[in-house]
């Protein structure tokens, strides 16, 4: 664990690793997802830096001057930089995955590959400066019963004995996390990545300015990020690749990491592939 002190906050960030393939992830907070990419058969180094604002980072009562998600990108290579890391492996989930497409959007030259997980652009609906998911959460954070039931919206439709008791852990889980948040914590409010896009049409113009490879995990499921947002990436980002799992919610990272795991694999073995071979894919 370290402390990087920056321009108005300090930044903590852990590594998980020594293998080949560099990742880094951003986020308020972790699951098992990242971490386990460090792990064998899949042999990362694993960078996981904690968004200021929360945790063990600087608190802050009043939102950045360059907005959460672009200040939280510039966080994420402050932490490289400082390391000697030229380039990396993004991988975000919700709102880290939202850190990572503006990472692709605006320091292509930083990034080797971005892999957003349940984190695709929101649909435009309404006002852009938050999403639905996070209203939900926010109008429910001192309140447990209220805070279960908006999270469980969040998550999506399960069934199962097995994965309904999963799903009721997580949500436990969740539900006291979301209470130990300190006042500035509970109402750090992202917005929805690429707020200047006010409709589907012109969100999926700034995705089709994305050319660096792309894997999106995403679940069907999800109470969140709808299957139409899945699906604009999909046909917007060029040379993408894009994961449905039709079981899964807005949970998948914590109740199955490894079930991402393993496509994250798949995909570096073929990122592999595609830089030894020139940008093409084979």
């Amino acid at each position: 664990m370290t402390i990087l002190a920056l321009d108005g906050a300090d930044v903590w960030f852990e590594q998980h690793g020594t293998g080949g393939d560099i990742v880094i992830s951003s986020a308020s907070g972790f699951g098992p997802y990242p971490a386990i990419l460090a792990e064998d058969p899949y042999g990362c180094t694993v960078i996981t830096v904690q968004a200021r604002g929360f945790g063990r980072s600087t608190h802050l009562a009043t939102a950045p001057a360059a907005g959460w998600l672009d200040q939280w990108g510039a966080d994420v290579l402050a932490v490289a930089d400082h390391l000697g890391i030229e380039t990396f492996v993004y991988t975000g989930v919700s709102h880290g995955g939202g850190i990572g497409w503006h990472l692709a959007r605006n320091h292509p030259e930083r990034l080797r590959a971005l892999i957003s997980v349940v984190g695709t652009p929101h649909d435009r609906s309404g006002d852009t400066s938050s999403s639905a998911g996070r209203r939900r959460v926010v109008e429910g954070r001192r309140d447990p019963a209220v805070l279960r039931e908006q999270l469980a919206v969040i998550g999506g439709r399960t069934e199962g004995e097995q994965r309904l008791r999963t799903r009721e852990e997580t949500l436990r889980r969740l539900v006291e996390h979301h209470l130990g948040y300190s006042e500035e914590e509970a109402l750090v409010n992202q917005g929805m990545p690429f707020p200047q896009a006010t409709d589907n049409e012109e969100l999926a113009k700034i995705l089709a300015t994305i050319e660096l490879p792309v894997l999106s995990l995403a679940g069907l499921r999800d109470g969140v990020i709808s299957p139409q947002s899945a699906l604009r990436a999909a046909t917007a980002v060029r040379h993408s690749k894009t994961v449905l799992f039709e079981d899964e919610g807005h949970f998948m990272a914590e109740e199955r990491p490894r079930r991402l795991a393993r496509e994250v694999k798949v995909f570096l073995d073929e990122l592999a592939d595609y830089e030894a071979n020139g940008g093409q894919w084979r």
